[in-house]
């Protein structure tokens, strides 16, 4: 006689048919276009837009994932790129966030997006930890050399570690031209582009594939008494009704906060900085950057992100040391004239979580949900994080709680992850010279940080276990070499090894940067290349 297990209901609850996206821009967007493409068709997808509300064309910045989600979208560079301004980014490049070493003018430092390319350069084997025990990470002898004073050895290990750095300088595209027969050397890198032109391709993109376009105001938001929305009401086309809605509404947070008031978590104690100013701006002399600057200033951050007619900078500020006013006076001032004669666009920034971004049948995407300050462009990324995890725990018209748990604690790990990423790069810097930064060194840490930068300090960097891991363990070794963090010593397994093979390594690097160097082309004649159609 067989043990039979718990007896289940084997009824099966109507699937989601409908789903309304409250908010354009590029969380709106790109959420129908993935969610379209996701289901193929199978749901009703509308997105509900404001024709009041202005597309203010932006620069906006990404990091390498976008690259796997455009893909996944059948979008091609050659297609897209030209129609948004897009240019390539290979890296961050950090101005100023600490007090210059002795003898310089300046601080300065990359955040490369590394990658571990095929080989191009003779003699350039198998991969480290092939020869060394997986873990062991070339990161770990550059710590090794550094501590015992060695100069061969690179100042930073995103220099040394990879070639990215003098490319970057020399302001080279991270690939080759197509039908050329120079070596590929499959550097990872993402995009710069015109944020209002990335969300017209994309709403081109998703309506011809079949997702309704609806331009009205939301006038109201109709909820049942258990918390579900059933409908919103808009002033131009009726009443509109779905099973999911997604509140892509930006920082006010339309469905999320003011109709479910689902409270919001300001993450303001440990990151202080709450305004922004943004300005179009002509490109710097000198080439086309492939990288995003961030440039430290006595009151808070400029960021300038390079596209292919312009250049978009903003600053980034706390509004209890400086004035909208006196920070956009600092953002011309350092464009030197470049600035376009045009208001500043000034926005008031929302830095935190919704402590549950998935309420009943509402799911906030994008600035409704989170957000951290632009420092790291994590801002899309998020978005996509977002959106490949309501695809896996997508649900039924029941709403299971155990799939909007489960969301909602990665989620809040994500974000949490995120921004100790983002305090570490205040904590690290030793400047004083104003009442702004003598604030955020002196700022309270997230106690999570605290025990990482205890492990770091030890030379103990792994992944911490964020299903998100938007930056790799080399990303942090990047920063915190960058910061002159204090390690106190390398990993006891590297010093029983030898070194040979490790400083071969260095030197296949270094002919790395004299191969791509010399055959890679330029930034700007690549992206003309692109606009001619290649």
């Amino acid at each position: 006689m067989g043990v039979s297990g718990p007896q289940r209901s084997t009824s099966v609850a109507r699937p989601i048919e409908k789903i309304v996206i409250v908010g354009g821009g590029t969380a709106g967007w790109l959420s129908a276009a993935y969610l379209n493409r996701a289901f193929g068709g199978k749901i009703d997808i509308t997105l509900v837009e404001s024709p009041r509300i202005p597309r203010i064309g932006v620069g906006e910045a990404t990091v390498p994932t976008l690259r796997t989600t455009f893909s996944f979208l059948g979008m091609k560079e050659e297609d897209w790129m030209p129609k948004t301004n897009a240019v390539f980014k290979s890296a961050v490049r950090f101005n100023d966030w600490r007090k210059p070493h002795e003898g310089r003018d300046g601080h300065t430092y990359y955040h490369p997006f590394f990658t571990v390319p095929e080989p191009a350069v003779p003699n350039y084997e198998k991969p480290f930890h092939k020869r060394f025990g997986r873990g062991v990470s070339l990161a770990h002898f550059w710590l090794k050399q550094r501590l015992a004073g060695d100069t061969r050895v690179r100042e930073t290990f995103g220099d040394a570690g990879m070639a990215l750095q003098r490319l970057c300088e020399l302001n080279k595209a991270p690939k080759p031209l197509p039908g050329t027969d120079a070596p590929d050397p499959g550097y990872r890198y993402a995009y710069h582009f015109d944020a209002a032109l990335i969300a017209k391709y994309l709403r081109e993109l998703a309506t011809g594939r079949g997702v309704k376009h609806v331009s009205a105001d939301v006038k109201s938001v109709t909820v049942d008494p258990r918390g579900t929305i059933e409908k919103i009401v808009t002033d131009t086309a009726g009443e509109i009704e779905a099973d999911l809605f997604l509140d892509c509404t930006g920082f006010r947070g339309l469905l999320i906060n003011e109709t479910l008031k689902e409270p919001f978590v300001s993450a303001n104690d440990v990151l202080l900085c709450d305004s922004a100013v943004a300005l179009p701006a002509a490109h710097l002399d000198g080439g086309l950057r492939p990288y995003t600057s961030a440039t430290a200033k006595p009151d808070g951050w400029i960021w300038e992100i390079p596209l292919a007619d312009r250049d978009g900078t903003g600053f980034v500020y706390s509004s209890a040391f400086t004035t909208p006013e006196k920070a956009e006076e600092q953002l011309r001032q350092h464009l030197g004239g470049r600035d376009h004669d045009v208001p500043g666009n000034h926005i008031k920034m929302r830095v935190g979580h919704n402590r549950r971004s998935w309420v009943n049948n509402c799911v906030a995407v994008g600035l409704s949900s989170c957000f951290v300050e632009p420092l790291e462009s994590t801002t899309i990324a998020l978005i996509e994080y977002q959106l490949a995890l309501l695809v896996l725990h997508f649900p039924d018209v029941e709403f299971d709680e155990r799939r909007k748990a489960r969301y909602n604690e990665l989620m809040v790990g994500a974000f949490e992850d995120m921004r100790d990423f983002i305090v570490m790069h205040y904590t690290l810097t030793d400047r004083d010279d104003t009442e702004f930064w003598r604030a955020v060194r002196e700022a309270p840490i997230p106690a999570s940080l605290e025990e990482k930068l205890t492990e770091y300090a030890d030379s103990v960097i792994i992944p911490d276990g964020s299903q998100l891991r938007l930056f790799e363990t080399r990303s942090l070794w990047a920063i915190l070499s960058g910061m002159d963090f204090d390690f106190r010593k390398a990993p006891p397994s590297v010093e029983l090894m030898n070194d040979a093979a490790a400083w071969e390594m260095f030197e296949q690097i270094d002919k790395e940067r004299e191969i791509y160097s010399a055959s890679l082309p330029d930034h700007r004649e690549y992206i003309e290349a692109l606009h001619r159609g290649l």
